[in-house]
């Protein structure tokens, strides 16, 4: 341990004696972890339980299916609620089910007692959604199941909204104009960030209130069977039982198909769905299934390239410093210390070097996804949408703050260290002593 502290204490000095060569090179490796702490902060949030999706390693996904017709044709989309009815509702192993219209759109509020109106977001959904997703209420409660059957015009909100309207008041029992349609406020959470796309609105309210809802799901269940206007969110109560709920699914559809003619040319398929969350992820087209390994076969590749492209310009630069402390490495080796010690040295005054380019990495890191997170969360997806206007692409404490972000980082920094540190210490370490002596 005190050789450690020797090793690190050489290593301060010589950055205190080399802050040029010091400066470029944690600037270069900040720059390079950076990149990678981008990406690993980016799949975090996709990927990690966060408000209001709490539950993300017990959920599962059914986002579209596909239906051949007689003519050899495929239609695809959302799914029906007859659909969600037969093959869904009744799964064992479930906790909740929460289906979401794909009417998630654009609106506008009518403010009482103002001419101008206020974009806002949408989403019809049902009362399970609110036992699915762990919201935060401020006031109030969610709409009930009765509330849901019932088409009653009712809208939870979010905090924002319920403060620009209503200023410090309470907002539940307050009227809303929405689209000129009168609901009345059961329920204020705490805001959603716009990151948070499957449950992402600032008003929810029971789809059965979604103008001509009926109406289309009679037309789309007469020309499509089984395709509809809804997205499914299902909650196992046991994450070990999800192959069970999958497979259980899976027989349902083949039922479902049987049902749907008797002549065998018509087939409803999910696609390989429901998906895990971290598959869904994946899933860009409602028609074709994702291709998983080659996604992370790619993403792989990315990230090694941007561990390697560095760490071959950071090595070069070692080996120069390796040059010029050939007469130290030799004058130790020539009073017998071990090749094994000087490799150690080296990698520890390297690491020390890494670490803090690591440290100014994970800050830049952390700047680039704050200030331009409208575009980088949009890495990774089949295609981008612009913010609406009005809504902030917020980013919550636990989003960039987090152990795992940090324990990334950490492994970044050691892999780095060793793929630019290793090949020139121990090719210092195998020069002829002699020959060390006289360089």
């Amino acid at each position: 341990m005190n050789m450690y502290k020797i090793y690190l204490k050489q290593a301060w000095a010589l950055i205190r004696q080399e802050r040029l060569f010091s400066s470029v090179y944690i600037v270069g490796t900040g720059l390079a972890i950076s990149l990678v702490m981008v990406l690993s902060i980016v799949f975090y949030v996709k990927m990690a339980s966060i408000y209001p999706e709490m539950d993300r390693d017990r959920l599962l996904t059914v986002k579209s299916a596909a239906l051949k017709n007689e003519k050899g044709g495929t239609s695809s989309g959302p799914v029906s609620p007859r659909f969600v009815e037969e093959c869904l509702a009744g799964v064992p192993g479930l906790e909740a089910l929460a289906l979401c219209c794909d009417d998630a759109a654009s609106a506008f509020v009518q403010p009482v007692g103002s001419p101008v109106q206020i974009p806002v977001m949408k989403m019809g959904v049902n009362d399970g959604f609110w036992k699915v997703f762990s919201f935060r209420f401020l006031e109030g409660k969610p709409f009930t199941e009765a509330d849901f059957r019932s088409g009653m015009p009712v809208a939870v909100i979010a905090r924002s909204l319920a403060k620009r309207l209503y200023g410090e008041g309470s907002a539940v029992g307050q009227t809303l104009s929405l689209d000129f349609t009168s609901f009345r406020v059961v329920g204020v959470v705490d805001d959603v960030s716009y990151l948070m796309d499957r449950v992402f609105s600032q008003v929810w309210y029971p789809y059965t209130q979604v103008p001509d809802f009926e109406e289309r799901v009679r037309y789309s269940e007469a020309r499509m069977p089984g395709l509809g206007p809804l997205k499914v969110y299902m909650l196992v109560k046991d994450k070990a039982d999800i192959g069970k709920v999958r497979e259980a699914v899976a027989d349902n559809v083949r039922r479902f198909n049987q049902s749907l003619n008797v002549d065998g040319k018509r087939e409803f398929s999910l696609l390989g769905q429901p998906d895990r969350h971290w598959e869904s992820i994946f899933r860009y087209w409602s028609n074709v299934e994702p291709d998983i390994v080659g996604d992370l076969s790619r993403y792989g590749v990315i990230f090694l390239l941007l561990l390697l492209v560095p760490a071959v310009s950071l090595s070069g630069m070692a080996d120069s410093r390796m040059e010029r402390r050939l007469g130290e490495l030799g004058v130790r080796r020539a009073f017998g210390a071990p090749k094994g010690a000087l490799i150690g040295q080296v990698l520890m005054e390297n690491f020390l070097y890494t670490l803090l380019g690591g440290l100014v990495g994970l800050l830049f890191s952390f700047l680039l996804v704050t200030f331009a997170s409208s575009w980088v969360f949009k890495i990774g997806n089949g295609f981008s949408d612009a913010a609406p206007d009005g809504v902030d692409v917020s980013l919550s404490m636990g989003m960039l703050f987090n152990p795992w972000v940090f324990l990334i980082a950490l492994c970044v920094c050691f892999l780095l260290n060793l793929m630019s540190a290793l090949w020139p210490a121990w090719r210092a370490s195998r020069r002829p002593i002699v020959d060390s002596l006289n360089a």
